[in-house]
């Protein structure tokens, strides 16, 4: 039994299209086309700024030993207005630290445990328009091509890119360009749909995407009103092909079973007047709780149909980690400029070209 198992045991008793040499960051974003929120300045739009991007090696899959010759991000997708690109009198440093995304320092230059190189710059570089019907973004993507590229060779180290902006064409003020956010990756998993209860509708259950330090949170919907409700949860093992209960429970053929019974919980509910149901439990704030597969399926009374019981739908969701990154940045020129604010678990998609 792991220990998010444990912990339910416990309760229970007291109750997208990416080039083949670019790496994403963070690394599960390789399979996320959007992500759930945006970045309206950092690392770019900051106007005469400084701004420290810490990536650790476990998030980034740049091989290690390669150079990396480009620095990419791409336009957030929720709103798609047009915007202007704007010019920038760029520099970008990147080196090693033995920082993290929690231990990261607000002074910029004691984050560093080498001397940093300089990659690009000081030189023009102008941002492309973001949403641009005229000139589209391949792949809504952009990319800083590095005038020396940076071999990527971390020996238990962890990334810093530093973006060090002296002037800009919208008159050194910072300005709106939405970069693409993340956050964490959670992937749900669902099988056929329930069975049909008296009133005609079919139970549905939905899963939330989790991860470490928030709840785990199943939603029924549709289920028979006011009745006694039941959430069967597997901590550690997905859902199953669909099997037939009625020999063992004596319902309806059509109420298949989808969860695996080797450590299965039974947790107890009941549904309101509008056949809704809703069942949690938090899940520790650790990453040891993370990549965990949590699966569950409802079960509710009904008392005319065959074995007064009828099932949802079954799920699995996979908890997820909070990107392992943060950001120093402060307003100011970026020779005087020595410590600025931290954001912690801030990540603007970012991409890392390499050969």
């Amino acid at each position: 039994m792991n220990n998010l198992s444990k912990l339910l045991s416990g309760a229970v008793l007291a109750t997208g299209a990416f080039a083949q040499n670019v790496a994403v960051y963070p690394n599960e974003y390789v399979n996320v086309p959007e992500g759930p929120t945006f970045s309206s300045q950092l690392p770019l739009a900051k106007g005469i700024s400084r701004v420290m991007c810490l990536y650790e090696d476990v998030d980034l899959d740049v091989p290690h030993g390669t150079n990396i010759t480009k620095l990419g991000f791409r336009q957030d997708g929720d709103v798609t207005t047009f915007v202007a690109g704007r010019s920038l009198q760029l520099e970008v440093r990147m080196g090693w630290t033995t920082e993290d995304h929690v231990s990261m320092q607000t002074n910029f230059d004691n984050n560093y445990a080498t001397t940093p190189s300089n990659v690009f710059g000081p030189a023009l570089y102008t941002l492309p328009n973001l949403h641009d019907p005229a000139n589209p973004l391949p792949n809504g993507q952009f990319f800083i091509t590095l005038q020396t590229p940076f071999l990527y060779q971390p020996n238990g180290r962890n990334l810093l890119v530093e973006y060090r902006i002296f002037g800009t064409s919208a008159g050194g003020a910072q300005f709106n360009y939405r970069l693409d956010r993340a956050d964490f990756y959670s992937p749900r998993t669902y099988g056929p749909a329930g069975c049909m209860h008296t009133s005609g509708q079919i139970s549905n259950l939905t899963l939330a995407e989790t991860r470490p330090g928030i709840n785990f949170t199943a939603n029924a919907t549709s289920a028979p009103s006011n009745s006694p409700a039941f959430l069967a949860v597997n901590v550690g093992n997905p859902i199953v092909p669909p099997y037939d209960l009625s020999a063992l429970l004596g319902i309806g053929p059509n109420c298949t079973g989808q969860m695996n019974g080797i450590g299965m919980t039974i947790l107890s509910g009941g549904t309101t007047g509008s056949g809704n149901a809703v069942w949690t439990f938090l899940i520790p704030n650790n990453n040891i709780f993370g990549d965990v597969t949590i699966s569950a399926q409802g079960l509710f009374l009904d008392f005319f149909v065959p074995g007064g019981l009828v099932t949802s739908r079954a799920g699995h969701v996979v908890t997820g980690i909070r990107n392992r990154s943060a950001i120093v940045a402060a307003s100011g020129a970026p020779t005087s400029v020595t410590t600025g604010q931290k954001s912690g678990w801030y990540c603007p998609v970012a991409f890392f070209e390499y050969q």
